[in-house]
């Protein structure tokens, strides 16, 4: 399995729109990769352990492998996911691919 992980920062000038992000852009992201993506997780902070939360949402998205993750990357439809970002965030999202051990 591989798992991306998107981390959004935190930042207090630049809210982040938890309720288009789970009502449109999630549902867009099942939508465009399709059946390569077998699962997804995310997390909106609540809080950091000494003041504000390093970030504001870290999402997982799990491929069931590298060639479905990159399978979904060569959709051409891809481009719309990353287009969509500006819609509920002002921040420059960090991505991460990793595999679970």
């Amino acid at each position: 399995m591989v798992t991306m992980t998107v981390v959004y920062p935190y930042d207090a000038d630049k809210p982040f729109d938890e309720a288009y992000y789970a009502q449109h852009h999630m549902p867009l992201v099942k939508e465009v990769w399709g059946d390569a993506v077998t699962g997804t997780t995310v997390y909106h902070a609540l809080a950091g352990l000494s003041g504000e939360p390093a970030f504001s949402t870290i999402a997982q998205v799990e491929f069931a492998s590298m060639e479905a993750f990159q399978k979904a990357m060569a959709n051409p439809r891809s481009a719309e996911v990353n287009a969509d970002i500006p819609n509920f965030c002002r921040v420059t999202p960090t991505f991460q691919l990793s595999r679970r051990v």
